[in-house]
């Protein structure tokens, strides 16, 4: 009899075997809210994780290579990982995983629901100010990325209004193991690259045609990144699922309203 598929799995990728106390505060509760899924370490080989063992004693923990994951390649290394098929087959046992970074702040469990909507991907979207979509600005917008395309280049504003952000992202693994096969010579364009513009979660919101993705207004109900006021303007006012970079320096005083880990970082405290 085959084994029943697993609905959905918490991957954390660590790379170091120490956490700032921010971190930790915030693994901790995240491991708390989402305490009914299975959850994995994902780490270099090597690495001591015996810290992450005392935190979470029933966690699985999977070995990468450290070309992948860890201090020798940093970015380039991750954003070959997340866009390996070999790294989707080692959760081929799951129908979605949700990736967590130690920087993401889960706020209430709806995951299992999230998964329920059958979206490839549900990641914070990067939104626009409503006069982008508008003359001139819109026109304006078209025009750039137009030019950039024409030189060969990817503009920052093919990103806006798409779900990309890969800090706190729900990914079906499925349509992610086929999509690195399907668009393998993409993936090698943008591994061969090293600026911000082709990071693995620009490759993810932009290239894939046949995902289903979310509105970006659905999309704003599951997790927050860039501009969190705007996304709680356009959210009216209801806090997502959890949020991504809730202590990047822009971001602190927003967040200080809702998770005093945040309030303590913007006192001094």
């Amino acid at each position: 009899m085959e084994k029943e598929r697993t609905l959905v799995k918490v991957v954390i990728p660590v790379y170091k075997n120490r956490m700032e106390d921010c971190e930790s505060v915030a693994l901790q509760h995240n491991l708390a809210i989402l305490s009914s899924y299975p959850v994995c370490f994902v780490y270099p080989e090597g690495l001591d994780v015996s810290l992450f063992s005392r935190l979470c004693p029933s966690a699985e923990f999977c070995e990468v290579s450290p070309d992948w994951l860890g201090l020798r390649r940093g970015i380039s290394g991750y954003n070959e990982m997340m866009m390996s098929k070999d790294f989707y087959d080692l959760f081929s046992d799951c129908e979605y995983i949700l990736i967590c970074h130690l920087d993401a702040w889960i706020f209430r469990d709806e995951l299992a629901e999230w998964c329920r909507r059958g979206y490839d991907i549900v990641a914070a979207p990067w939104p626009v100010r409503p006069r982008y979509r508008h003359f001139p600005l819109r026109q304006y917008i078209w025009l750039k990325s137009t030019l950039a395309a024409c030189c060969g280049r990817l503009s920052r504003v093919r990103m806006y209004g798409k779900i990309g952000n890969g800090g706190l992202c729900l990914r079906r693994v499925a349509s992610f193991s086929r999509a690195c096969e399907q668009y393998a010579d993409v993936i090698s364009q943008f591994n061969a690259r090293s600026d911000g513009m082709h990071n693995e979660d620009i490759f993810w919101a932009l290239i894939p045609k046949e995902f289903r993705y979310p509105t970006v207004e659905t999309a704003l109900e599951f997790a927050y990144d860039l501009k969190p006021r705007l996304c709680h303007e356009l959210n009216r006012y209801r806090l997502p699922m959890g949020c991504h970079g809730f202590l990047h320096k822009s971001r602190r005083a927003f967040w200080a309203q809702y998770i005093p880990l945040c309030e303590d970082q913007v006192t001094g405290a």
